[in-house]
């Protein structure tokens, strides 16, 4: 599967390679996501398409081969409580959402080798779509 376009805004963007620039080590899913960062369309948040997931989104998401969509907030590591549907952007499944689109899906490796089969079904709230851009 090629993996699908995404778009990511510039604060999020500068945020994320500031916070991976100062851990000592990087995990896989680290690497994988400045991979993804690498690729991404970068647009200012304001230009942020309203159906992508941005950092803090709240998305409904399914997970192959669940068929129920599940409701999750993507957080940075720092904001991360483990509070319910909160997913930190460093675990794979954050990671793999970030700058997808509704409708868009991907394929993204988990630690233990096998692969996740992740779809965005709706971006129920979006902070930039808010005119939230702190």
């Amino acid at each position: 599967m090629t993996k699908p376009n995404i778009i990511i805004s510039s604060q999020d963007l500068h945020r994320l390679e500031t916070m991976l620039e100062h851990q000592t080590k990087l995990t896989p899913t680290m690497e994988h996501l400045e991979d993804e960062l690498a690729r991404a369309t970068v647009v200012e948040p304001k230009n942020i398409p309203e159906n992508v997931v941005s950092m803090n989104a709240r998305v409904l998401i399914t997970i192959a081969p669940a068929q129920e969509a599940t409701e999750i907030t993507l957080v940075y590591p720092h904001d991360f409580k483990g509070g319910k549907g909160q997913v930190n952007v460093v675990a794979p499944i954050g990671a793999a959402i970030l700058g997808l689109a509704e409708g868009q899906e991907i394929e993204w490796p988990q630690p233990d080798g096998h692969i996740m089969k992740v779809k965005i079904e709706k971006v129920l709230y979006q902070p930039e779509r808010e005119g939230d851009y702190l």
